[in-house]
């Protein structure tokens, strides 16, 4: 790509200093003894005590499949995380601590939380012991306070049963599941992760006893994660939905038992243009890759441009049509077509992790292992050891989502390994939000009375009954993951206007929202997902008659009206070796993303020498800053909070909440990500962060902006990859916050945009992204800076954290921003400036 005109700058390096307080949060709620021991949990663990004390072996406590009793896994539901709890349960010896998890907040609770621990006899008369010292108001042994604040804040106890094993969400989807010739279904077990034991071993017998077959496992210690993929009988499936004490659903080495993962896939509908031929070769080692089908590699449009890995062998079994991964490896290396933009200077590594099977099966699907399992691999083989496939790359798309397992508070395990994997190899996984084809019905307007609405009226009909199916289209996993940047589709395309069949309609057109079919959040914890929107086409849809009202169906056949021009295999309709197609939802939306995050990457390596001697984990979550630093919410906004309510602004932050359902931090900009302009100024640094640490980055601001009543503002982006703490309540390892800039804000006359989420909610993820702007004119000396705290909470990880920052300053019309900033920082762009 030639080099951009006005680069992004670099930024001094954040500087040390004092952590800025805040207000604590109030304390969690407790229950007053009396009225504990009068609890459904209370009663368990007095009728406990009495057994244990009557000198009743404690192994015939498992004749009763729900009770407390030896190796089994208890759940204690508490009003919040108890702090230093995990501490003191090593004190009992013969409790093995299995995990926890940070619940959703509640009407009484803001932050509850969930232990699961086994306990051997030993252990379970110690914990009975601890109860009636509390219970009589004694004071526990020392070391074992937590044990009484976990008593105080108890909710609930009880044994991890066949409810927990099974989620209704998981319920619903594996009833719909057909068996195969064989009268079996293919389930994902997900075991009890010990540190010691024979969980597999115990499922496995199991399974062979119940006429199943076990027929690949997995297990990866680093996110604590073992699971098996299991062919079972349809009558065994039927007892699992039965959820009672009996088989696979009983065995108490099963954390979850889940549907098998399938992967939604969008069509892409053949094209007959014919895009400009593609000039000069890749040079350099590629440091994007891409997980997905096995592609056509020989295409005209990827020919020579991507290094096609296939450590799974499936190559030779892909004899169906190789779409999905032909069409994001081109959306990858040249965005979209229609745009006409030059491809990427690096190749592409592309790891083949799915296939097509069959020439008259459409649906590539994985080959017979677990999605977590072939990510771990996939990854393991290319960035470790001598022999590490492709050791530069630093970021992976995956266009991928389980139309099974659509996120409803509980992450998956293919989520966890790939948070797992950001943090451990310093990489950054792009991610599609997923799609979702399901019908939106109505039933305030007949057909005949759509028909007849505005444009403007008819996008307000589909985002009602959106809004009304909001719980059923949220995001497909692996989306939750907390490291990765998270995709949803943007209702756009470089193409024109095309026209449109009787009775579908471009219904979102000019609206900044996201395609009807783009999967929505929030994350886990409330983190904001999809973090970003990316062009993802002009999803049409089709009008029919529902009861009193209508049904707004998102074609399947979407490419016919609008999408992303992508290179394709060759087919009847399009015969040529350079065939191209239209794609549309959340997967080209993503692989368009990862496209300019490598555009970015190449940009600072052709202005910056030293770039590539940064490590390759502060290049990658700068590459994420970057991505979300150019997000801003669309006009959208408006018509989400008009339509959806509640309209009373005392409740804005409702009102911010749906917003970022649909449109996350933003839709992206390009242009913001790769180059700036006179009045406008993008800035870069990164650094590292210890627990309770804080730096200061400082922002030079332009004389240029002083005692001018023009728009102005100041943007700050800060990414990271935090540890996952899998199986402790706090889930995010590592918290960074940016601290609200008062002083500085005051300073240059800006205040907190209100068109963007929430600062609690900005704040959920590993990725935070704040605007202030201001119109007043500003006051301030020469060699100003707007000071803005970046610090690390406290947390008890040793490491240091590698952060990425990207502020910009911009004053609209005033063209002397840019280089008024440049010629403040150490150290300047090598190519030169020119326009200035």
């Amino acid at each position: 790509m030639a080099r951009p005109t006005r680069p992004l700058l670099r930024l001094d390096p954040p500087t040390p200093r004092a952590r800025v307080t805040r207000p604590g949060f109030p304390s969690p709620r407790t229950i007053d003894r009396d009225l504990q021991i009068a609890t459904p949990a209370g009663q368990r663990l007095q009728a406990l005590s009495r057994v244990l004390s009557s000198g009743t072996p404690a192994l015939q406590l498992r004749a009763d499949p729900s009770g407390l009793a030896p190796e089994r896994l208890l759940v204690f539901e508490l009003t919040a995380d108890v702090g230093g709890f995990m501490r003191a349960a090593t004190r009992v010896p013969g409790l093995e601590f299995v995990g926890a998890d940070e619940l959703e907040p509640d009407g009484l609770d803001r932050n509850p939380a969930l232990y699961l621990m086994i306990p051997d006899g030993r252990a379970l008369t110690q914990m009975a012991s601890l109860w009636r010292e509390y219970a009589a108001g004694r004071e526990l042994p020392y070391g074992f306070a937590p044990w009484r604040d976990l008593f105080q804040q108890m909710k609930d106890l009880r044994a991890w049963g066949p409810q927990d094993r099974l989620t209704p969400e998981d319920a619903a989807v594996l009833a719909e599941q057909r068996a195969d010739a064989r009268g079996r279904v293919r389930l994902e077990i997900e075991l009890v992760f010990r540190a010691v034991g024979g969980a597999e071993a115990e499922v496995s017998g199991l399974l062979a006893e119940r006429g199943g077959t076990v027929i690949s496992t997995s297990r990866i210690d680093g996110a604590r994660y073992h699971a098996l993929l299991a062919d079972v009988p349809l009558a065994e499936v039927q007892a699992v939905l039965a959820r009672g004490y009996v088989g696979l659903i009983a065995s108490e080495a099963v954390m979850h038992i889940r549907p098998q993962s399938a992967v939604h896939l969008t069509v892409v509908e053949p094209d007959d243009a014919q895009p400009p031929p593609v000039a000069g070769n890749p040079t350099g080692d590629p440091i994007v890759a891409v997980f997905d089908a096995v592609p056509l590699a020989g295409h005209p449009r990827l020919a020579g441009r991507l290094s096609v890995e296939d450590p799974f062998d499936l190559e030779r079994r892909s004899v169906g049509p190789r779409i999905h991964g032909t069409a994001m490896a081109s959306a990858v290396l040249h965005g979209d077509l229609q745009a006409s933009s030059p491809p990427l200077d690096r190749s592409v590594h592309f790891v083949n992790v799915m296939y097509a099977p069959a020439p008259i099966d459409d649906a590539e699907r994985f080959p017979d292992r677990l999605p977590a399992d072939l990510f771990h691999a996939a990854v393991a083989r290319m960035k470790t050891g001598p022999d590490a496939t492709a050791p530069h790359v630093i970021v992976i798309n995956a266009s991928l989502g389980d139309r099974n397992k659509p996120f409803a508070g509980r992450m998956s395990g293919w989520a966890r390994v790939i948070d797992y994997l950001s943090y451990a190899y310093g990489v950054l996984f792009v991610i599609s939000a997923g799609n979702h084809g399901a019908e939106l019905e109505t039933i305030d307007v007949d057909v005949i009375a759509f028909e007849n609405l505005s444009p403007a009226e008819r996008a307000k009909v589909a985002l009602r009954a959106s809004g009304s199916a909001m719980a059923y289209r949220r995001v497909l996993a692996p989306a939750e993951s907390m490291n990765a940047l998270t995709v949803g589709a943007l209702h756009g395309d470089a193409g024109g206007p095309t026209p449109e069949a009787a009775l579908t309609f471009d219904v979102w057109a000019d609206t900044g929202l996201c395609t009807v079919s783009s999967a929505l959040g929030p994350g886990h914890a409330g983190a904001v997902k999809p973090d970003i929107l990316a062009p993802g086409g002009r999803h049409h849809v089709r009008l029919s008659p529902r009861g009193q009202g209508h049904a707004l169906t998102p074609l399947r056949n979407a490419g016919a009206f609008g999408g992303v021009l992508v290179a394709v295999p060759p087919d009847q309709r399009v015969a040529r070796p350079d065939a191209v197609g239209k794609s549309i939802g959340t997967s080209v939306a993503s692989a368009l993303t990862t496209g300019l995050a490598a555009r970015a990457h190449e940009a600072l390596e052709a202005v910056y020498e030293d770039f590539l001697d940064i490590p390759a984990a502060h290049r990658a979550v700068l590459m994420k800053a970057l991505l979300v630093h150019s997000a801003r919410w669309t006009v959208a906004r408006d018509l989400i909070v008009e339509t959806l309510g509640p309209a009373d602004n005392r409740l804005h932050v409702r009102q911010k909440d749906n917003v970022r359902r649909y449109l996350g931090f933003g839709a992206i900009d390009g242009d913001v990500v790769l180059d700036c302009t006179s009045d406008r100024a993008t800035l870069w640094s990164v650094g590292r962060l210890g627990s309770d640490e804080a730096h200061t980055v400082s922002i030079p601001i332009p004389a240029a902006m002083a005692g001018r009543a023009t728009p102005h503002e100041v943007c700050v982006t800060v990414a990271w990859m935090a540890p996952p703490r899998i199986g402790a309540p706090r889930y995010r390892g590592v918290q960074i916050k940016i601290v609200e800039p008062h002083d500085a804000a005051a300073l240059l006359a800006v205040s907190a945009d209100g068109l963007q989420p929430d600062y609690n909610q900005a704040h959920n993820g590993t990725v935070v992204h704040r605007r202030w702007e201001g119109a007043r004119a500003a006051a301030f000396a020469e060699n100003a800076t707007f000071d803005v705290v970046v610090q690390r909470q406290v947390d008890d990880f040793a490491d240091l954290t590698p952060y990425a920052v990207a502020t910009t300053v911009k004053m609209a019309g005033v063209n002397d921003i840019y280089a008024q900033v440049r010629d403040r920082l150490a150290v300047r762009p090598r190519v030169p400036v020119v326009g200035t």
